[in-house]
């Protein structure tokens, strides 16, 4: 799930959400290592420059989740440029 807003400076700023699931291919199947669930939201500013070119400040959370329910969670600042071309 994405969603932005233009703000009238024309700088963006958004939202996005997803999460993926993995079940095990059968019960016999007993890696516990194998990843169960990965989940992560953003959030984001989006300012152009030029046409080509467009700054970027990024926050990012992770968790993934493995078969025996342990997590390993991650938490990202961005910052950078686009370049489109």
């Amino acid at each position: 799930v994405q969603l932005t807003y233009t703000l009238p400076t024309a700088t963006k700023i958004g939202v996005n959400w997803g999460r993926s699931n993995l079940d095990k291919a059968n019960a016999a199947d007993n890696d516990g290592a194998l990843v169960k669930e990965n989940e992560a939201w953003t959030v984001g500013v989006y300012h152009p420059l030029t046409k080509s070119v467009n700054l970027v400040a990024e926050y990012s959370d992770v968790r993934a989740t493995n078969q025996q329910d342990q997590e390993n969670k991650t938490r990202v600042f961005d910052i950078g440029a686009i370049l489109f071309f």
